[in-house]
């Protein structure tokens, strides 16, 4: 197939592309006239370049392919406003959706996340495909799930086959801007960020991006699929960081309401001083003392993906982190040093 591929140069993106690529089918990107591309060097792809805010660029790009995934979207979870995050999704989506009706394409993957299935307050009930967050609060997890309500309904508006792909924590190589998943990593190793009550899901990269690729002619219309590895306790990452790097995780085991009031607390003060803060009261909203606990059999049944292990997909994350030199120049030598004896073992 010739497939086009939006937000072709992201941290997931790149790894599509590859997978794409080694699959025998021919890849276009579509990146932003000013993209980092360092992720695609040396592949063997047709760049198209637009914003897929912008319709006209989006269709040309659509001319002639047999397929589109659809992965381009602001990825971060503190914004100044929300519609820098809500309206790109929103308004993508449509354009998307638009060029693939106009090019004749009836094929679409789409990306959306685990943040619009949401989070159970039970760490022995598991959310699937069939569930939605029903009340969003940060930006990020509201464009998700609004977005990709939008993409169903258009999907069934222009009788196109959709396919929906709903990743979990995203975790390797090629993030070159390090995406708010690898950044979790970075900041537990570097001692800025902290572990808490919940739970999280952790999956590769490289199995994400496989599922994207099966998806093409696999996978049941408007059905989503949780692309997710291992449910695990967020205080049991920090004991594994600690095995594989040296370094283990401040633990805060305050509960919800001590966890929220803190947050606010925190996002006035900085607010006060006009820095950034680094979470905000509307994300922990979404994470704390809640968990991330996903059932995946649909996704091994229909696409046959069977994940990595969490402890393979934070390998992946450190090995990437090391490599691009994200670990505190105070830390590296130590980090480096346990987990490459790690990796022998």
């Amino acid at each position: 197939m010739l497939v086009l591929v939006t937000g072709a140069n992201g941290h997931i993106g790149a790894n599509v592309v590859r997978a794409l690529l080694v699959k025998g089918h021919k890849v276009r990107a579509f990146v932003r006239n000013n993209a980092d591309i360092r992720g695609l060097e040396g592949l063997q792809v047709e760049y198209f370049h637009g914003d897929v805010m912008d319709p006209s660029p989006l269709a040309q790009a659509a001319e002639g392919c047999d397929a589109i995934i659809h992965l381009a979207a602001v990825y971060k979870t503190i914004a100044k406003t929300p519609e820098e995050i809500v309206e790109p999704a929103i308004k993508g989506a449509e354009n998307v959706f638009a060029a693939a009706a106009k090019a004749g394409i009836k094929r679409v993957v789409y990306t959306s996340s685990v943040a619009s299935v949401g989070f159970s307050y039970d760490a022995q009930t598991l959310r699937s495909g069939d569930d939605w967050n029903e009340d969003p609060q940060n930006p990020y997890y509201i464009a998700k799930t609004r977005s990709e309500q939008k993409a169903q309904e258009l999907a069934k508006k222009h009788d196109i086959h959709l396919v929906v792909i709903c990743p979990a924590i995203v975790l390797g190589a090629y993030d070159y801007r390090v995406t708010p998943s690898n950044q979790l990593v970075m900041d537990w190793i570097n001692g800025t960020g902290q572990t808490y009550k919940g739970g999280l899901n952790l999956v590769d990269v490289r199995d994400v991006a496989q599922a994207h690729v099966e998806a093409l002619d696999k996978g049941n219309c408007c059905q989503r699929y949780i692309l997710g590895g291992e449910n695990i306790d967020v205080k049991q990452i920090g004991e594994l960081l600690k095995e594989m790097t040296g370094i283990k995780p401040l633990y805060l085991p305050f509960g919800r309401s001590a966890t929220l009031l803190t947050a606010k607390i925190v996002e006035k003060i900085c607010k006060l001083f006009g820095i950034t803060p680094p979470f905000t009261y509307d994300l922990v909203y979404e994470v704390a003392e809640r968990y991330a606990y996903y059932d995946t059999s649909a996704t091994l049944k229909d696409l046959q993906i069977q994940p990595r292990s969490a402890k393979d997909a934070l390998a992946n994350s450190i090995q990437w982190l090391l490599k691009t030199n994200k670990i505190k120049h105070s830390l590296s030598g130590r980090v480096s040093e346990k987990f490459k004896a790690y990796t022998s073992d």
